[in-house]
């Protein structure tokens, strides 16, 4: 590995390990985080900075609860609920799905129904 390379690539890990400083809040449980397996028998988050995975290093660090999240409620939408009665609402699938188009559907499963019940024998 060249010098170039093999720097970049400790900036990169030095970046890494200060945003999991900042994100758990503390060096003494960032350090047993980098350490602790993210699943039963797998691999340890330090695993995939040794393996120059960072997206799936940071995938994993963004999934870490740090009981500091904080809610924040969508942004209230400009839509108006409306009301509407049993007619407009079947007008309204009328228009989706018109009423040909699921006659001759009807008429496709019947005669599939009909005609082909040899089939299953």
């Amino acid at each position: 590995m060249s010098s170039n390379r093999y720097d970049e690539h400790l900036l990169e890990v030095r970046a890494l390990l200060e945003e999991t400083v900042q994100r758990l809040g503390d060096t003494s449980i960032a350090n047993t985080w980098l350490l602790t397996p993210v699943s039963p028998g797998g691999k340890k988050p330090l695993d995939y900075l040794k393996e120059r995975d960072s997206t799936t290093f940071r995938g994993f660090l963004l999934r870490t609860r740090t009981g500091r999240e904080v809610f924040h409620p969508l942004a209230p939408s400009n839509r108006v609920h409306k009301e509407r009665s049993q007619e407009e609402l079947e007008d309204a699938l009328e228009r989706l799905r018109p009423r040909i188009l699921r006659d001759e559907d009807d008429r496709d499963l019947h005669f599939s129904a009909t005609h082909c019940s040899h089939i299953d024998k």
